[in-house]
């Protein structure tokens, strides 16, 4: 489990209740598919005593979400859940809640850089925070992240799109 998991319970609360309102209540939570739950039970001897077991009950990895996967819960009338991140940490808890797409959004100038606008981050900026929540949040949500001003404005196609294979490649 990641250290920042008990840093921050009540983000992952607020998050879960959001996402379970939005599904519906024949499913389970995420949380619970993702993680293996500890039971204990108390278990008599052949001499009446009681005594705590502990097993382990596995259960069943979440499928990563993906382009296919969003397009086939449209056409069943699925909510999609959506939350934006900048971080390793806040990645974390979003995954934990079970979110569909996490959004790394150029705002993160803003947001996390401080300037007044979103159109002084970089590219390299970009894809720093992109690996940051994709170390985050690794295996279930898709990961979508905004290309910043200027990174695809250009008369000449082909710069527009090897700054676009650089943030699928690298971020």
């Amino acid at each position: 489990d990641r250290s920042y998991s008990n840093q921050r319970p009540c983000l992952i609360d607020a998050i879960q209740r959001i996402n379970l309102s939005l599904r519906s209540r024949s499913r389970s939570s995420i949380h619970d598919k993702t993680h293996t739950t500890s039971l204990r039970y108390a278990s008599s001897n052949t001499n009446g005593n009681t005594s705590t077991k502990d097993t382990e009950k596995p259960i069943k990895k979440p499928k990563k979400i993906t382009t296919l996967s969003m397009a086939a819960k449209k056409r069943r009338g699925e909510k999609i859940t959506m939350v934006t991140a900048y971080d390793f940490p806040s990645a974390v808890h979003v995954d934990r809640a079970g979110v569909d797409v996490l959004l790394v959004g150029d705002s993160c100038a803003m947001v996390e850089l401080g300037f007044e606008t979103t159109q002084p981050i970089t590219l390299d900026q970009m894809i720093h925070h992109c690996q940051a929540v994709k170390r985050g949040a690794p295996n279930r949500p898709l990961l979508v992240g905004d290309m910043p001003f200027g990174s695809y404005e250009y008369k000449d196609v082909d710069i527009a799109l090897k700054n676009a294979y650089r943030m699928v490649k690298e971020g």
